[in-house]
């Protein structure tokens, strides 16, 4: 045996440099890691004004001012050493933290792998503090004028640790992440005016002294004041408070759910759980619902210190907030429903009763505040059409007089196409005007069903399979040489559409419509990053989109399956699907995701009562297209009932 090996110490102990960046590699994941731990420093100081300036996505500047109470001399120069806080003192403070930050981590782990500089003052007649650290190492410490509160500034993020500095995304994509952090300590704390700029652009100025249903409409608009119904529980255990979202306003992401434990920004399974337990059944299969809600609990039933980031967070007793939340969600919603359908709050004393037993005579005069789909669903009503009802254009339909392609803008466009109004003209005549071929049979209803004629030439009637007739004007059944089948006809129209749609993108022949004047849009400080980075796809898809200047951005042109009312929920649906981080930058997830979205707005209801000429048309078309049988969710479009199960069911 070699005598020196033997004698060689493996185990060593790592010097005070290599600590503090591994430490750092825990805390500091990307810029928006550094943005995250000042801003709750900010906030445990007392802020009431907190500013952030960034460039180059916080890779080359991060800088935090804020009003807060400051420090003097000693406590800043403790501040920027590893385990050094002022939130906890001893091991029983670790199970009742009431502070955001509490590990005492953050300024020196910051410091060891950049340019840091931190000025604060707690006395403005003792002048204030200035520090300068460099990688790790003190390189200056001095007095300064400058007014009561801290400012912290972070230049060459990851200058001494390349391979973290090699991990970063986009300028684009680290804003965003950024931004979402800005979005949740504002909706946490809306009494502190939040200012956020981005290469000397301002990107959010949310003033503060603000209710939460005020700071909401600042960040998402005003269309959130009408899906949005306040909640609010009181009991010694958990108390809660916040908005969601009515029952019939659900959304396909889960963009705009936000929870706060004591107002701490938090994942937790088990309150996601009690929420969507409460919805039960009124959301559908990939509907979410949209909630702001900031529990309080005692600081001893809950565990913070479960992540580095401290985002997650673990509950003494999880069954029982999951039950709270369960009961109490469920029980606001069915109030809820119950006020927006009388309009006001219902009673016995609020009713007349007729002498009937049984019956009750509601006031007519009280207009019930329901929209057009609620109010078919409560009291249905005779589908039969009125001419003033035939000359108003159906949702989501589309007159296909015109059409240009994408490469294609013309100089002039009728009227009545940039408008969407009714175009008088039979629907599937043969005319010059009409790009309606000559074999389309002449029976289809006019201006009925938008979109439905989709290939040229249209086949007559489908070759492999015979239409019987429609169920619950949802379902069209037909048999075909195996049996009977069963197919849900909006979901054959949605994937017809959307591979028309793929093909025409593939040979860069999309129909498009334009507009004389553009239509504007108003659009939140971060759905205007993410539509900025995606304007080469959506022009690719159709869209022609502009910046306008600030958050407004013009649209001058769109898919010619679309109508223009729907241009401005289609664009931010496609926005939401843009925010899961992931889809950002990759072009091909960007189109398929405008296909699907522009293909399920541009398709037939989903109850839709179809002549048999239309079903026909439906068929013949997913026949030549040789179609999947697949819907665009990728879930079964029809239904076969083969001749020997029939028979057998059928057997005595």
């Amino acid at each position: 045996m070699n005598k020196s090996s033997s004698t060689k110490n493996n185990v060593i102990i790592l010097p005070e440099s290599l600590i503090n960046k591994i430490a750092a590699g825990e805390v500091v994941e990307r810029p928006a890691s550094v943005v995250k731990e000042l801003l709750e420093n900010a906030i445990d100081a007392g802020a009431t004004e907190i500013q952030v300036s960034i460039k180059n996505g916080g890779k080359d500047l991060i800088s935090i001012l804020d009003n807060g109470c400051g420090m003097n001399e000693s406590d800043a120069q403790l501040s920027v050493e590893r385990h050094a806080t002022s939130k906890i003192i001893d091991e029983e403070d670790l199970f009742r933290i009431r502070t955001l930050g509490f590990r005492g981590e953050a300024l020196a782990s910051i410091a060891a792998i950049s340019h840091f500089e931190i000025l604060t003052c707690n006395d403005e007649t003792q002048g204030a503090t200035r520090i300068f650290i460099k990688g790790g190492y003190l390189e200056q410490v001095g007095k300064i004028g400058f007014p009561k509160g801290t400012k912290v500034t972070v230049e060459r993020l990851f200058y001494n640790t390349p391979a973290r500095l090699k991990f970063l995304k986009t300028t684009a994509t680290e804003l965003q992440h950024i931004q979402q952090h800005l979005v949740q300590k504002s909706l946490a704390y809306p009494h502190i005016h939040f200012r956020l700029t981005h290469n000397r652009q301002l990107l959010l100025n949310l003033s503060g002294g603000q209710a939460l249903e005020t700071r909401i409409q600042q960040l998402y608009g005003e269309e959130f004041k009408e899906i949005l119904m306040p909640v609010k529980h009181e009991e010694t255990y958990l108390q809660f408070s916040g908005f969601i979202s009515f029952p019939s306003k659900p959304r396909t992401s889960r963009r705009w759910q936000y929870i706060f434990v004591n107002e701490r920004n938090v994942k937790s399974p088990s309150i996601n759980h009690g929420i969507y337990d409460g919805y039960g059944t009124f959301l559908g299969k990939g509907q979410h619902p949209v909630f702001f809600l900031n529990l309080r609990i005692d600081p001893t039933e809950i565990d913070v210190n479960v992540h580095p980031a401290k985002t997650e967070i673990r509950f003494r007793n999880n069954q029982l907030v999951h039950t709270i939340l369960t009961d109490q969600i469920s029980r606001a919603l069915k109030e809820g429903a119950s006020r927006r359908f009388f309009g006001r709050e219902h009673s016995h004393s609020q009713m007349s009763h007729t002498g009937v037993s049984g019956q009750i005579d509601l006031p007519l005069d009280d207009p019930l505040p329901l929209g057009n789909e609620s109010a078919e669903m409560l009291f249905p009503v005779n589908k039969t059409r009125t001419k003033e009802a035939r000359d108003l254009p159906p949702r989501g339909s589309l007159r296909p007089e015109k059409s240009h392609k994408l490469t294609a803008f013309p100089q002039e466009i009728r009227i009545a196409e940039i408008r969407q109004e009714p175009i008088k003209t039979q629907y599937f005549a043969s005319t010059k005007t009409s790009t309606v071929p000559d074999s389309v049979p002449g029976n289809l209803p006019e201006n009925e069903i938008g979109n439905l004629c989709l290939i040229s030439p249209l086949p007559l009637v489908p070759k492999k399979i015979r239409v019987l007739g429609q169920f619950r004007k949802t379902y069209i059944i037909a048999e075909n040489d195996a049996g009977l089948v069963l197919i849900e006809q909006r979901a054959l129209h949605e994937r017809l559409i959307y591979d028309t749609y793929v093909e025409s993108l593939q040979k860069k022949e999309v129909k498009i419509q334009t507009f004389k004047v553009s239509l504007l849009l108003e659009l939140s400080p971060q759905e205007s990053v993410l539509l900025e980075q995606s304007l080469v796809p959506l022009a690719l898809s159709g869209f022609a989109v502009s910046p306008f200047g600030g958050s407004t951005f013009a649209v001058d042109s769109i898919p010619e399956c679309l109508s223009e009312d729907q241009v401005e929920k289609v664009v931010r649906e496609i926005l939401d699907r843009l925010a899961l981080f992931g889809k950002r930058g990759q072009n091909e997830e960007i189109l398929r995701d405008v296909c699907q979205v522009v293909s399920e707005h541009a398709s037939m209801p989903y109850e839709q009562e179809l002549g048999q000429s239309e079903m026909d048309c439906l068929l013949a078309q997913w026949e030549e297209l040789d179609s999947p049988m697949a819907s665009i969710k990728e879930a079964p479009i029809m239904v076969e009932f083969s001749l020997q199960e029939l028979e057998k069911r059928l057997r005595r």
